[in-house]
């Protein structure tokens, strides 16, 4: 059982959500599943999504972003491309062509990656029950998050990248959605994922839409109860460039009257830049503290007031080239 702060329950998504979800009449309908993840020892992370969208106006489309790091490179594969029949897999699974899949397997949430000479297998497992906390009174939830989880957890698996092999181990944060997608409404968000382990997590998110629509909400989960804030205010650090983010800080002044100041540092040495449909979309890895609390988040970022009439390809400590690339050493 999960429950609100105030004693209400929560009710609970069963384990067929986390399966491919048979299509909606729009346009623009889309399911998507997320794993965004940081193992501070070895200091590698990614963020990985599969978005399926069956009724794209040229034919069914997958939308994969797909992001690795590591201490001596960055690997990135962001690619728009045909949703065939067998990205559906058998088993509920997501496919995203030959080179990533998702499938929920036993209870735990388990990405397969395999491009050239980098390759992974990493499985998430909840630190808590799904459930759903998205308000339903914005234009958020109507038009870009009609049905949402966001459910942080531990990472474990294997790693291959740069020539080199790791264990991983580490915290980690998957989402989870279905419904209609207005890519073009989005004109700057921040989605701010974090987990201090067990004992806390949380999630802040700000949205700005093309109808000048300003909306930012957020909770913190602590064992079995989510306490809603009444207000978050995030704080992003911003490269010259005016879009890649270093992380920043976020304030949630709860319904409790509790109030927690979140500190959130780049751990990766740059950023994830993922493009779709318009928007340029940044994602940093980043640790984390809260008093004597140590975690990870993702603090991810759009700024597209230019409404996707320009796509820039020039960053500071962004990737946004395809393949692997190796870091220059001083």
């Amino acid at each position: 059982m999960m429950k609100v702060s105030d004693g209400r329950e929560l009710p609970l998504l069963d384990d067929k959500v986390n399966n491919w979800q048979p299509a909606g009449a729009e346009h623009n309908w889309q399911d998507s599943v997320v794993l965004v993840w940081w193992d501070a020892e070895n200091k590698v992370g990614g963020f990985h999504r599969i978005g399926h969208e069956p009724n794209y106006k040229d034919g069914p489309k997958i939308a994969l972003w797909n992001h690795l790091c590591s201490p001596d490179g960055n690997y990135r594969k962001n690619e728009y491309m045909d949703l065939r029949d067998a990205d559906r897999l058998d088993n509920g699974g997501f496919g995203a062509g030959d080179s990533c899949r998702y499938e929920f397997l036993e209870g735990h949430h388990v990405w397969t990656i395999a491009d050239g000479d980098v390759s992974a297998r990493l499985s998430h497992s909840d630190f808590h029950a799904s459930v759903e906390c998205y308000p339903k009174d914005s234009t958020v939830s109507e038009e870009f998050a009609n049905v949402h989880a966001d459910i942080p957890g531990l990472v474990t698996g294997d790693l291959s990248i740069g020539g080199k092999s790791y264990q991983v181990k580490g915290l980690s944060f998957r989402d989870r959605g279905w419904g209609r997608r207005e890519w073009e409404s989005l004109l700057a968000h921040r989605w701010v994922a974090g987990t201090f382990g067990e004992e806390f997590s949380f999630l802040a998110l700000s949205w700005y839409s093309s109808e000048e629509d300003i909306a930012s909400f957020g909770w913190v989960v602590r064992g079995d109860t989510v306490t809603y804030a009444k207000r978050v205010d995030i704080l992003t650090h911003v490269e010259v460039d005016g879009m890649v983010n270093r992380g920043g800080s976020v304030r949630f002044e709860l319904t409790t009257g509790e109030v927690f100041d979140i500190e959130c540092h780049r751990a990766a040495e740059k950023a994830f830049i993922s493009t779709h449909h318009g928007v340029c979309c940044v994602d940093t890895l980043c640790e984390i503290s809260c008093g004597d609390m140590r975690g990870f988040c993702d603090f991810e970022s759009t700024a597209n007031i230019q409404c996707g009439k320009r796509m820039p390809t020039t960053f500071v400590n962004g990737v946004c080239h395809d393949g692997y690339q190796a870091i220059e050493k001083p």
